[in-house]
């Protein structure tokens, strides 16, 4: 039985890229996450296309991701929107806007608990890059 469910698995083929928001627009060219945390006050003026590999999703409803590139992490938030899957991981592409946002103790303390962390190691105001995301592409 084990068998037969691995070969089926494997005949399935790679697993479909999942859209989530709006469409992606057609000619993005994405900035990876990096880049984009250098240049943050020059791509702060409207959406942009940006790339990135997923690191934590928030585990209580999907409602955030992060998007990593070497020490760069980005926080890309839904507005519950949409939700992504709590065990998504890969690379992705979003597109929206980039922006610093300040978060006092208890909101620092509320997303490292929706990531699993424990809160109290957290537990101080931050402020972190974030991008209101309308459109993901999860590859």
């Amino acid at each position: 039985m084990r068998l037969m469910t691995v070969a089926l698995l494997l005949a399935s083929g790679p697993l479909a890229a999942a859209d989530f928001g709006d469409p992606m627009p057609a000619d993005a060219k994405p900035v990876p996450i990096a880049a984009a945390v250098a240049a943050a006050p020059a791509l702060a003026q409207g959406p942009h296309v940006f790339s990135g590999r997923i690191g934590k999703v928030c585990q209580k409803k999907g409602c955030w991701m992060t998007l990593t590139e070497g020490d760069a992490v980005v926080r890309v938030m839904t507005g519950y929107r949409y939700f992504f899957p709590t065990d998504a991981q890969g690379d992705a592409v979003v597109y929206g806007t980039l922006t610093a946002k300040s978060m006092d103790a208890k909101t620092t303390a509320h997303m490292a608990e929706d990531a699993g962390e424990p809160a109290k190691a957290l537990a101080e105001a931050s402020v972190e890059w974030q991008i209101d995301a309308l459109a993901v592409r999860i590859e």
